[in-house]
């Protein structure tokens, strides 16, 4: 999981739509500034700010954008997906999708050498992603094991910034940086020799071998590469698709989102923010408790939380994958005895994602639900309302009935709402 240090004194605070909220240095290579960044509906993206050259003259400017157009036509496999890029002032950035997960440099350094299924799904994904980003037209230029994050759907390579071929960043540097990176998780260390080869499991040796050709033109290109590796495989859903499936092996479970740290000068000061905390915790806790779909009372509305209060709410609990048997959109009323109520409710839950979309029609408001706890046929998530202003954030429980229906939760005591959704389409 990258360290994520507080902002400077001259950082900027946003980039376009995004407000930054700490820099990522761990990401930062050949001048450039990363930094952990949110979206307007609080999720977490990192935004690349490249090194002065790039942004010291129009001309390179302008071929910073042409190529972030490029960039943004990379498959979406086994990469982090460009979502933005533009010029702030005189400045070009570049918006990314975050992946939650440890980097393959930190799980060796923890973990040791990784097994052998790990290490054949994690050349299958890394191969991917190269694979993905040469198809732009583009190169990665600083592929290593410190930049391939194992994210919940398997190895995602990340920061490969937008570079075309210039000077030593070619398409066959990327495939030797491929070598040395597979060589190193099997190895669990940088590996030294070619008889660091004997770590890798043997249906592997031949094909690292072949990419550590000291002849770029001997390397195979990214895609034979992952040809090589997916021999005997149904590639009917596409080389990459395929790729990216048998990729998923060396998933890891989503962590949460890395909060700056800022040392505390005093011990006292820090009792006292725990203090307030905790009584401000309780205060939301009790809030809660006594506030239902629409409040107490149907004309007092309840405020809609900020982005700062979601996001907070967000790094408290780690969310997990919503698993693929709740998959798709289910309806149904729920009741209220007090106030007396029925309100319809729609859910949208999509398999394997980390968040789904609660709406009340009649209300006007929407929520968006992460799944923090899964035990047996009970799920349990955190609703966090997004937009309308008649409706309170708060816990929702789903439970799976053998008749294919969920029963549906939300408060508690008096004030709690029950229905039964149905699957709908």
């Amino acid at each position: 999981m990258p360290n994520v240090t507080p902002l400077r004194p001259g950082d900027p605070r946003r980039v376009g739509r995004y407000r930054l909220t700490g820099r990522m240095d761990d990401f930062a290579a050949g001048g450039q500034d990363v930094f952990l960044a949110e979206r307007v509906d609080g999720a977490a993206v990192m935004a690349t700010f490249p090194g002065v050259a790039r942004a010291s003259d129009a001309a390179a400017r302008d071929r910073f954008v042409a190529e972030a157009r490029a960039a943004r036509n990379i498959p979406p496999f086994c990469v982090a997906r460009i979502l933005d890029a533009g010029v702030e002032g005189s400045r070009p950035y570049l918006v990314t999708e975050y992946i939650p997960g440890p980097s393959v440099a930190e799980v060796v350094a923890a973990e040791g050498p990784l097994p052998g299924a790990t290490v054949r799904a994690l050349a299958t994904g890394c191969a991917t992603g190269i694979a993905s980003i040469h198809q732009a037209g583009l190169v990665h230029g600083q592929f290593g094991p410190d930049l391939v994050v194992l994210g919940r759907d398997g190895p995602r390579v990340v920061d490969f910034s937008i570079t075309p071929p210039y000077g030593a960043a070619t398409p066959a540097a990327d495939i030797v940086a491929w070598a040395r990176t597979i060589m190193f998780a099997a190895a669990g260390h940088k590996p030294a020799s070619a008889d660091d080869l004997r770590a890798l499991p043997d249906d592997l040796r031949p094909v690292v071998a072949g990419c550590l050709s000291p002849d770029p033109v001997a390397r195979p290109h990214a895609r034979a590469l992952l040809a090589e590796l997916l021999n005997g495989a149904d590639l009917s859903s596409g080389l990459l698709a395929e790729g990216d499936r048998r990729s998923r092996v060396a998933g890891r479970a989503p962590v949460p989102v890395p909060v700056p740290t800022r040392p505390q000068p005093h011990r006292r000061r820090s009792r006292a923010l725990a203090w307030a905390a905790a009584c401000a915790g309780c205060v939301l806790t009790i809030v809660a408790a006594v506030v239902f779909i629409t409040g107490r009372h149907l004309g007092t509305p309840t405020p809609t939380p900020t982005p700062d209060a979601a996001a907070a709410t967000r790094v408290a609990t780690a969310v997990l994958p919503i698993p693929q048997q709740v998959s798709g959109t289910w309806a149904g009323t729920v009741h209220q005895r007090n106030p007396k109520l029925n309100v319809a409710v729609r859910l949208s839950l999509p398999g394997g994602g980390e968040h789904g979309i609660l709406s009340y029609p009649q209300l006007d408001c929407t929520g968006r639900l992460a799944l923090t706890s899964a035990k047996n046929a009970l799920l349990t998530f955190h609703l966090v309302i997004t937009s309308g202003r008649n409706c309170a954030a708060g816990v929702v429980r789903l439970a799976l009935n053998p008749a294919g229906t969920m029963t549906f939760t939300s408060g508690s005591g008096g004030g709690s709402a029950a229905g039964t959704l149905t699957r709908q389409g």
